[in-house]
């Protein structure tokens, strides 16, 4: 099986996603890892909206890296768009890697939906179905909870298993 390594490529400032579609437009496959937050609009309801893990950055595939689309997409850095070493060679993570974000990302690891204060049920094991307030904001996929159970009781679940009631 051949080594499929990906690299990283240098976008200008907010313009993660418009490089993703240019590049994407012309038929590179780069990969564009997100995290969800949850914010306040204007009326006073919670909007959920994407922003780009790696600021600045886009993972591609390493043999499409030195592509001459890459030059020609908007939003890429024209100069030294390939994330590289002082030497020029560069920066490489391998497919198992870029794999294991993209599943962390599926399941919601990096999200920043649950904050402090938020009232949620626990989807899941021995507290579910009991109603629960958030202690400290999310953290590292993990939510700290203070439960009406025993005066008070403090519970430290992971964030997959609560959800926002």
């Amino acid at each position: 099986m051949a080594r499929s390594d990906w690299t990283a490529l240098l976008t200008e400032p907010a313009a993660e996603y418009l490089a993703n579609t240019e590049l994407q437009r012309f038929g590179l496959a780069p990969y564009l890892p997100q995290f969800r937050k949850r914010q306040h609009s204007r009326n006073g309801q919670f909007i959920t909206r994407r922003y780009p893990l790696f600021p600045r950055y886009l993972l591609i595939p390493i043999n499409e890296a030195h592509h001459a689309s890459v030059r020609l997409a908007r939003g890429v850095c024209k100069f030294r768009p390939v994330l590289a070493d002082d030497s020029g060679r560069p920066w490489r993570a391998p497919e198992r890697v870029i794999d294991a974000v993209k599943r962390a990302e599926q399941v919601g690891y990096f999200d920043e939906i649950l904050h402090k204060g938020d009232y949620v049920t626990m989807t899941y094991g021995v507290l579910a179905t009991i109603k629960s307030v958030c202690t400290t904001d999310a953290q590292a996929g993990m939510v700290e909870l203070l439960t009406p159970l025993f005066g008070g009781a403090r519970a430290t679940a992971p964030a997959a298993h609560v959800s926002t009631s």
